[in-house]
């Protein structure tokens, strides 16, 4: 396994290496309340981020997925909200982060995975953005314990040497 480190959240992995003041282009999958797309675009001033989340009821699902529809509804108005004041650097796709890929640059500086945690589903996140991660970047996500599926997905498909791990359950690998 790579190093474990004292971070807690993506942007403390992101301004180390990428610099607080680089444009850069970045994917959040998973949004729910917004409160992590705040503290990235806040943390990272030049920062356009594509904030992926479908904001839809899934029956028996864990977590946010199982709430009511009402309930996501109301998370994707407080959501939208929330990121008005960073106009053009908060694209809100209101979408299945399979069917957002297409909506995403070729180019992007990171992905930061928190949506759908099954296994079959990381897989796909991760296969259907990493092209789009240029040389340099940043493929992270959450829930690395609290989620099998999370951590086999990233395990099959990285060397362990090159899997990062933060405090919060939060992984990453350098591209």
């Amino acid at each position: 396994m790579g190093k474990n480190q004292n971070i807690y959240l993506p942007e403390d992995v992101y301004i180390p290496h990428f610099g607080k003041d680089k444009e850069l282009v970045g994917v959040e999958i998973g949004i729910s309340g917004a409160a992590g797309s705040v503290a990235l675009l806040l943390r990272l001033p030049k920062l356009k981020l594509y904030c992926i989340d479908p904001w839809r009821y899934i029956e028996n699902a864990p977590f946010e997925a199982g709430l009511a529809q009402e309930i996501q509804d109301n998370g994707y108005n407080i959501s939208v909200a929330k990121l008005a004041p960073f106009e053009e650097r908060a694209i809100v796709l209101r979408k299945e982060s399979d069917d957002a890929v297409n909506d995403v640059p070729a180019e992007i500086d990171f992905v930061h995975i928190d949506g759908n945690h099954e296994y079959e589903q990381v897989m796909k996140d991760i296969n259907n953005y990493m092209p789009k991660i240029k040389k340099g970047g940043i493929l992270s996500g959450h829930d690395w314990i609290l989620r099998p599926g999370v951590m086999q997905a990233v395990k099959e498909l990285f060397e362990e040497s090159r899997i990062n791990l933060g405090d919060d359950f939060l992984w990453w690998v350098y591209v």
